[in-house]
This record gives structure tokens, sequence and C-alpha cells, in this order.
């Protein structure tokens, strides 16, 4: 006894209507979220890896300077540094991952949220990330990004929650 199979069922209009494609300010911001991340995590990978180097640098830096500083004392303040940079940077890549997907299929929710997320992504760029460029680089990305989901063009696409 087989069970007759049931036709598939047509979307409604709403439904229909609510798979409209995002416009092209929003597909570059969702690209520039995943750039903005990659790098993020990109320089803080190679802080990691060359943080004995930067150490180094900066106890001469400061022999010279006349500063009271031991090499040990830069050295541990790398390594504490390194570590949060990293962790904080794939925090924050995935965040904009899971975000920015979100905001691309048009949830206001997402949005807002990229918008908070974006201030303090910044701020930890700016204060723990600016060791590097990359840091620098990855907190004028996420500026950039977060300024095309709130511009004109994505205005409409986000009128109505999706």
């Amino acid at each position: 006894m087989t069970v007759p199979e049931e036709p598939p069922v047509m979307p409604t209009a709403d439904e229909a209507e609510g798979r409209t494609d995002p416009p092209r300010s929003v597909r570059v911001s969702f690209w520039l979220w995943v750039v903005a991340g990659a790098v993020g995590v990109l320089g803080a990978a190679l802080f990691f890896a060359l943080r004995e180097d930067w150490a180094r640098r900066e106890a001469e830096r400061a022999r010279q300077a006349g500063q009271d500083m031991s090499a040990f004392d830069v050295l541990q303040t790398a390594k504490g540094l390194s570590w949060w940079l990293l962790l904080g940077s794939i925090v924050f890549l995935g965040f904009f991952l899971l975000l920015a997907y979100q905001a691309r299929r048009g949830v206001r929710k997402a949005r807002a949220l990229l918008l908070v997320l974006a201030v303090f992504g910044v701020l930890f760029q700016y204060s723990v990330g600016r060791v590097t460029i990359y840091g620098l680089l990855s907190a004028l990305l996420i500026l950039i990004a977060v300024g095309l989901l709130y511009g004109r063009g994505a205005r409409r696409y986000f009128a109505v929650d999706r």
C-alpha cells in the first residue's frame, strides 16, 4: 500500500515577494564584512607568529628611550596581546559571517546588530589590532561595509522585515 504523493505547494504572494535579490550595495557589503574579518584574522595570525620579533624591537626602543622595561616584560605583554588579538579576530569573523549572511537575506535585526558589532569591531581593531596595518585596514573595511548597509540603495530592501 503506497501513499500518493502530494503536489508541491506553491508559495503565497507574500512569500514570493520576499524572495527579491538584495541590491548591489548589500551584496558588496556582505563581501566587505567577510574580507574585513579575514584581514583581521590574517593580521592577528601574522602578529601571533612574529610576536617575539615585535617584542625584541619594542624592548630595544624602550631601552633607547631610557624607559625601565625589561625584554621579559615586553615579551609577556606581546604574548598576551597576541592571544587576545587572535581569539578576538576569530570571534569577530564568525559574527561577521553570521550576521552579514542574515543581512544579505534582508533581516533588519541583523543589520542593526552589524551596526553595533561594527562599533565594537572598529574599537577592537583600532585598540588591540592597530599593532599591524591589517587591523587598521579591517577597521576601514568595517566602516565601509556598515555604511553600505545604511545607504540609500539598501533602505528599500530593509523596509519590510523578512
